[in-house]
């Protein structure tokens, strides 16, 4: 048993070996390790479509800023319904953090997923006025268009403000005008997730590093928000990432 258990461990130590050390909510930059790395559309064999929902925690109905949100792999209805392993929480779950995936053994796994509203986007402020998103750029999800409002959440640290932080009342970021939709604007990492299925659209906005290399998405690899105009064959600069180290 215990040569079975080293081996477990040798395993999974070289399977991990490749996986990202930055943090989620932080930005690429073209000297980073993961600049250039092969991205990977999420097609089959991976359960499709990519999602974004929330998990209502029932503390005060409808979203706000007691829910979690996250990235997930298949419809938000589907059958049977609820929070996968390798989901990613874009909002913190009591001491799990933003970025962090979830496993079997987690307290949310199986919770039903519900849609943002029907104008919730992925989009971005462009705080210096740049022709395009830039590093600094702050990046929401948010629920309408036009502005920032109360419990979008951050993507990127903003003003000492965490990544996977919600927007509150009394925030400096409350209210900030989102850059219009692409195109004309180039680069936009500007994504619709709809309701009532709140999938990512265009779907190649959201890609994977294969870490481990066996052709889906799984447990060690690290996934993108695509920030140019996907789909994009390598990570590049100023692509947001939407895991941290595992």
């Amino acid at each position: 048993m215990k040569i079975l258990a080293m081996a477990i461990c040798i395993i999974m130590m070289f399977g991990l070996a490749g996986a990202s050390q930055y943090q989620f909510g932080t930005k690429v930059t073209s000297f980073d390790s993961d600049f250039g790395a092969p991205l990977r559309g999420y097609t089959p064999p991976n359960v499709i479509p990519l999602t974004v929902g929330y998990w209502e925690t029932g503390v005060v109905l409808g979203f706000d800023d007691t829910d979690v949100v996250y990235v997930h792999q298949g419809p938000l209805l589907a059958v049977p319904p609820g929070i996968h392993a390798n989901d990613v929480r874009l909002t913190p779950f009591g001491y799990l953090l933003a970025g962090s995936k979830v496993t079997p053994q987690d307290n949310d796994i199986g919770m039903p997923l519900q849609p943002l509203p029907v104008t919730a986007t992925i989009s971005w402020v462009n705080l210096y006025g740049g022709p395009g998103h830039d590093l600094n750029d702050p990046v929401y999800i948010a629920q309408l268009p036009g502005f920032t409002a109360t419990n979008d959440v951050r993507l990127i640290d903003v003003a000492g403000k965490p990544p996977g932080s919600k927007v509150g009342n009394l925030d400096p970021d409350l209210p900030k005008a989102f850059a219009p939709p692409w195109p004309p604007t180039n680069p936009n990492p500007i994504a619709g997730i709809p309701a009532p299925f709140g999938i990512v659209a265009p779907a190649a906005s959201v890609q994977y590093v294969d870490v481990n290399g066996n052709n889906q998405y799984d447990y060690p690899d690290d996934i993108y928000l695509i920030t140019g105009i996907p789909p994009s064959p390598v990570v590049r600069a100023n692509d947001l990432r939407l895991s941290g180290p595992v």
